[in-house]
């Protein structure tokens, strides 16, 4: 399939070898069959593809968002997470069909990425607003079997890999004991970082996207946006004073404990070089021996 960043491509291949390669084959033909079945016209890929095909299109004159997946399941979890959270603040599921979503787009579409780094107050204002109106659909339904439970996230700590061991027993030991004096378990995102969270126009608020369906302990949420934006964050020289701004707003404005914060962010940070330890992962790296400075 023509035009699809090489990133995207790469990605893709290295982490699903052989299949990865006869999916990106076969790309072409999905996209133009679920065109014709959800009317779809004016068809253009997003630039930051990463692991998922993800393109623009109308339907009739409805603005919608075309999400396909190499990992159906993955997808029909999200489906599922983005139907739990209607209303409190998640992008609207039109349809579901086989590893690929039709959503409903949110115009302009811009993301916190647009105020970082020049407003992180700002972002961090819009980013523990909408944990807030997440963590309200807890409160009105039963979290159901869709949602993976933090406990069975963490156990990739303990897969197999060439982390330095100091990095990883570090990690171990403040998920055990941060799991251990959970008080509050919720059902979450995920995978909240800055690209995730967007604007809507129309309804004047900030949404969020590409939900992975997290139940535990609620200060993980917040993780993902500490750690974020992973390629850029590391490199500046006020990094951990940056990091440490970033607790101190969120322990402030959401009313949680800094130091579990902290413990929670170099957590996330090390599972993240374990899930991309197939690639090319210096920015995860860097990272973690960031965020190792600050807790």
């Amino acid at each position: 399939m023509k035009y699809l960043p090489s990133t995207f491509k790469t990605n893709i291949i290295d982490n699903y070898g052989e299949k990865g390669s006869e999916w990106l084959e076969r790309l072409g033909d999905r996209v133009r069959n679920l065109a014709v079945r959800w009317n779809l016209t004016n068809l253009e890929v997003f630039p930051n593809l990463t692991f998922n095909y993800v393109a623009s299109a109308l339907r009739g004159a409805e603005k919608v968002v075309l999400k396909i997946g190499i990992e159906h399941d993955l997808l029909r979890r999200e489906a599922a997470v983005l139907t739990f959270f209607k209303n409190h603040g998640a992008v609207d599921l039109i349809d579901l069909c086989d590893g690929a979503l039709l959503l409903k787009k949110c115009s302009p579409g811009n993301s916190l990425m647009d105020f970082f780094p020049r407003d992180e107050q700002k972002s961090v204002e819009i980013a523990a607003d909408v944990i807030k109106n997440l963590r309200s659909a807890s409160k009105k339904q039963e979290i159901f079997n869709d949602f993976v439970s933090l406990d069975a996230i963490l156990k990739d700590l303990d897969q197999p890999s060439n982390i330095n061991e100091n990095y990883l027993n570090k990690a171990k030991k403040f998920a055990e004991f941060l799991q251990k004096t959970s008080c509050e378990k919720v059902a979450m995102h995920g995978d909240l970082h800055h690209d995730n969270i967007i604007y809507d126009g129309a309804e004047n608020r900030w949404k969020v996207i590409d939900p992975f369906g997290v139940v535990g302990d609620s200060v993980y949420e917040f993780a993902s946006f500490m750690i974020n934006p992973i390629d850029k964050i590391w490199k500046r020289s006020d990094a951990v004073s940056l990091v440490d701004e970033r607790v101190c707003m969120f322990s402030q404005i959401a009313n949680i404990d800094p130091l579990r914060l902290k413990q929670w962010s170099f957590v996330k940070a090390v599972l993240c070089l374990i899930w991309t330890a197939k690639t090319k992962n210096q920015d995860r790296l860097e990272l973690v021996r960031l965020f190792d400075k600050v807790v």
